[in-house]
């Protein structure tokens, strides 16, 4: 497999290099971080060879595929099964022919969007489906360094109504297939024909930087400095907040996020913590789906507010309604959606409500922060009074 380092290139020349690429094979799986560039490129990339433009479109770091026109002509054309229908014309069953590509939607749908099975299982099976006319689908890693890859996620929402906008008049000027329903900060407005681009809806995640209601700077805070915050914002403004904290092996605890506060209507604090300051791939182990490459364990410590948490559960949750939520949470202040996560993104979840009570996925984590807020407290009001003396 190659790796490229997309921060060693211009634009320009990784065009090149993925049209040299597809002009040896006609199948091409790109994977890496989020703010590798695998969309971008593939998006500047695509001209009158370019026959389809796949993403998986799981909530992290999808996979793309980039199809020659040529292979997805005979895909289109190559029958793979026959599948009976439970219908009958007389006392013949009738049948339907599945054809290549209608295989591959279906593989790409249900290996990596529904049951999050992981992009190395997606390539096997993709891989499996064209071997017997003789494609070997070739696996690119986009990456770069993490100050690059953090920067490029926090500006992603600037330029994703141009890279869709451009994305969408290729597609009718050449004929590409693609079933992208949006970028990060951007979404096709008319999913059907695959027109017009539009910000999200105040009721849907696009989980960029403009999902924050506000950003303060954590730089000159401490753990317990941004605690008290987090419960002031829930109290006051009844808004979640969170923070990213990374526990490397010498026991170190170091914030490496600002301080988010999330919209009244649609928060997704946790999520867009680690997919915006962080970055995770779909890569499954026994109960984790997600990973990433940061040294160290992560927690996500966000404030708690009932509304916003049943929301989050729904999200996390999928198929349970708020009275099953309700009905099986009773961790407390932590959720089951807090707990789900935990084990899906292999990470701590910390949680505290505007009364300063604490929750966690560890459970010998809420004495060090309950003990770190009322350390943070004490300072607070030592310096208080001092100020009024």
């Amino acid at each position: 497999m190659d790796v490229i380092d997309t921060y060693q290139y211009s634009k320009d020349e990784l065009v090149e290099i993925l049209r040299k690429n597809l002009n040896e094979h006609s199948l091409l799986y790109l994977i890496g971080p989020q703010g590798g560039g695998k969309t971008t490129i593939s998006i500047k990339m695509a001209d009158e060879n370019v026959g389809a433009i796949y993403e998986g479109r799981a909530r992290s770091a999808q996979p793309v595929i980039v199809i020659r026109r040529d292979l997805l002509d005979r895909m289109k054309t190559e029958i793979v099964e026959r599948r009976k229908l439970p219908i009958f014309d007389g006392d013949d069953p009738i049948y339907v022919e599945v054809t290549m590509l209608d295989k591959l939607n279906s593989i790409i749908e249900n290996v990596f969007d529904l049951m999050e099975l992981g992009e190395e299982q997606l390539f096997k099976e993709m891989k499996q489906l064209v071997e017997p006319i003789g494609i070997i689908p070739k696996q690119i890693e986009f990456t770069s360094n993490e100050d690059v890859l953090l920067n490029r996620r926090l500006q992603r929402h600037k330029d994703a109504s141009d890279r869709l906008n451009e994305l969408l008049a290729k597609e009718k000027k050449y004929g590409i297939k693609s079933n992208l329903l949006g970028i990060q900060g951007a979404r096709v407005m008319d999913i059907i024909n695959r027109d017009g681009v539009g910000k999200y809806e105040e009721s849907q995640y696009s989980r960029t930087v403009e999902d924050f209601d506000a950003t303060i700077s954590t730089k000159d805070m401490n753990l317990g400095q941004c605690l008290i915050k987090m419960v002031e914002i829930s109290s006051k403004e009844g808004k979640e907040s969170g923070i990213l904290i990374l526990h490397t092996k010498d026991g170190e605890q170091e914030i490496i996020s600002d301080l988010v506060v999330g919209k009244q209507e649609n928060s997704m604090i946790g999520v867009t913590l680690l997919e915006v300051y962080v970055g995770f791939r779909q890569n499954r182990s026994m109960y984790q789906t997600y990973t990433s490459s940061t040294k160290g364990e992560l927690e996500v410590i966000h404030s708690f507010t009932p509304q916003l948490q049943q929301m989050v559960g729904m999200e996390t949750l999928g198929t349970m309604n708020l009275d099953m939520i309700m009905e099986e949470d009773d961790t407390g202040i932590l959720s089951v959606a807090d707990t789900s996560a935990a084990e899906r993104f292999g990470i701590m979840i910390s949680v505290i409500d505007p009364e300063g009570n604490i929750g966690s996925s560890n459970p010998e984590r809420v004495e060090e922060l309950e003990k770190l807020l009322f350390e943070a407290y004490k300072e607070w009001d030592s310096k208080h009074v001092s100020s009024h003396t």
